[in-house]
């Protein structure tokens, strides 16, 4: 029998056919009535007979004996063939040495799959179990189309539905995280789930240079730290798809750049881990992840952007602070260095980090309303000295009110003064009830303050300072806060800075009152 062509609807149809266990034992049935009947089942039958030694459809010993007895056998069943076709019937007809049989034509709906004979028989098949095949049949070729209407469903179905959820997915890590270092290596985990991938690279363009710059590669077999190079526009396959604006798909990979305007970079993914080839399907779902992809990354990057444009314009207003002669003169290289090694260490997000970082960078603004005579006195103050104090903080949150960027630094700079036993100021928060970044906050600055030399005092030494931080732990500090930070201070890179801080900040003893 020929070799029929692959993925077609008619070869499935057939394999499933000549499969069958329900005809498989229909057949059985309709064998007990005679003695050797001959079995067929042929997708179709074509002029020219086949050759002797071809014995799949002539097994019986006369149809084999010569050339004559084949080709008669063969124009027998040539001729009751092409009348079941025209007729959509079960024909019979007689074979060699007078045998009977019968041919029905496999049919549904307008569309003739294949013929199935019976030959080789010494008397005709009994009118009711020949009834019965025939219905059986019809059937059997209706269950196999639905079976078969069903698969090439699923088959389209399925990329849809995972292609929804990965939308859905891709909506998440976008609520999720704004960091564009987080996200990329995400987004390429996603991809190998989905496609069950080995590999995932992304690059994204760098308009300068006309290049694609690697930013995230995962590889689950590689053994080795990875190192991914750059390419040009139409360099490998990454480069030839940021060229063309299209996808590319081959067995073992699919690029597929990622539109807004431009091109801004492309998702490749390689090798399946069934070791099956890409298809047109797994093309469909990549689309959609890199649509999703692009609205996320997108909004990463301008996030960023505004990020690096606020951060510096932070970083100008504390300049501005520092510049004042009675601004309490804490070293803040080190303070910030340190709120956030123990922020980090303490769990804090990279959102949350942010937001202590532009507190630390800020938190002391509030002394702008302050006068100068009372933060440079070297005596102790009068109660309404000290009520001006501690107006500071809500002053100070009070300056960033207008800015939206700087939302979540506000509670953070308004609380630094609290203490954990409620003592603190300016709400009297105790507890869980105060920010944990302003926490951090409180922590560090009262301890660079007792190491940082005042007109009317010197610098205590960092052993000095850590006993009275740890002597106050659970009245005003908060004893996790304490631990951590303790645990932070004996960092070789924190003490570094710290006695650079000592060496070159400090020389200049600066004026100021310890409100801290």
């Amino acid at each position: 029998m020929k070799k029929f062509k692959e993925n077609t609807y008619e070869e499935e149809f057939f394999k499933k056919l000549l499969k069958s266990e329900d005809l498989k034992k229909q057949k059985e049935i309709i064998s007990t009535f005679f003695k050797q009947p001959i079995w067929w089942l042929v997708k179709s039958i074509k002029r020219k007979p086949p050759k002797l030694k071809d014995t799949a459809l002539f097994k019986c010993d006369l149809c084999k004996k010569g050339r004559k007895g084949h080709r008669v056998c063969f124009e027998a069943l040539l001729g009751v063939a092409k009348k079941a076709k025209r007729t959509r019937k079960l024909q019979r007809f007689t074979c060699v040495g007078g045998l009977s049989g019968f041919c029905l034509p496999v049919v549904q709906g307008d569309k003739i799959y294949g013929y199935i004979g019976l030959c080789h028989l010494d008397s005709n098949l009994p009118k009711e179990p020949l009834e019965l095949f025939v219905n059986f049949v019809h059937m059997l070729v209706k269950n196999i189309q639905r079976e078969l209407e069903l698969s090439k469903l699923y088959e389209t179905i399925r990329p849809r539905a995972i292609a929804l959820s990965t939308v859905h997915t891709i909506h998440r890590l976008i609520s999720s995280t704004l960091d564009l270092d987080e996200l990329l290596p995400r987004i390429a985990r996603l991809c190998m789930q989905v496609m069950q991938s080995n590999r995932c690279s992304i690059k994204l363009m760098d308009e300068k240079r006309n290049t694609l710059v690697p930013v995230t590669t995962i590889d689950l077999r590689a053994k080795r730290k990875l190192n991914p190079k750059k390419l040009r526009l139409g360099k490998g396959v990454p480069g030839k798809a940021a060229k063309m604006g299209r996808v590319l798909r081959g067995p073992s990979f699919l690029a597929v750049p990622l539109i807004d305007e431009d091109v801004i970079g492309v998702i490749t993914i390689y090798d399946k881990r069934d070791n099956k080839g890409f298809t047109r399907f797994d093309q469909e779902i990549i689309m959609t992840i890199a649509e999703q992809a692009v609205i996320a990354i997108k909004n990463a990057q301008m996030y960023r952007e505004q990020e690096n444009l606020a951060i510096s314009s932070v970083k100008s207003l504390a300049t501005i602070l520092d510049t004042r002669d009675t601004s309490l003169c804490i070293p803040r290289t080190a303070f910030v260095k340190i709120v956030l090694a123990v922020g980090e260490e303490m769990g804090l997000d990279q959102m949350e980090l942010h937001s202590l970082h532009c507190a630390a960078l800020l938190h002391d603004a509030g002394q702008l309303f302050v006068p100068d005579e009372i933060l440079s006195k070297p005596s102790k103050l009068t109660g309404e000295e000290y009520k001006l104090i501690k107006e500071h903080p809500a002053r100070g949150a009070k300056i960033f009110e207008p800015t939206k960027y700087l939302k979540p630094v506000i509670p953070i700079i308004l609380h630094h003064h609290e203490n954990y036993d409620g003592t603190g100021y300016p709400s009297g928060l105790k507890g869980a009830e105060i920010p944990l970044a302003a926490k951090i906050m409180a922590v560090a600055s009262a301890f660079l303050a007792i190491i940082t030399p005042r007109t009317y005092r010197g610098a205590r030494t960092i052993r000095e300072a850590q006993e009275e931080i740890n002597r106050h732990s659970g009245t005003q500090f908060d004893p996790k806060v304490v631990a951590v930070f303790l645990k932070i201070i004996q960092r070789k890179e924190v003490q570094k800075i710290i006695e650079q801080e000592r060496a070159y900040g400090f020389k200049q003893s600066p004026k100021g009152t310890d409100i801290f």
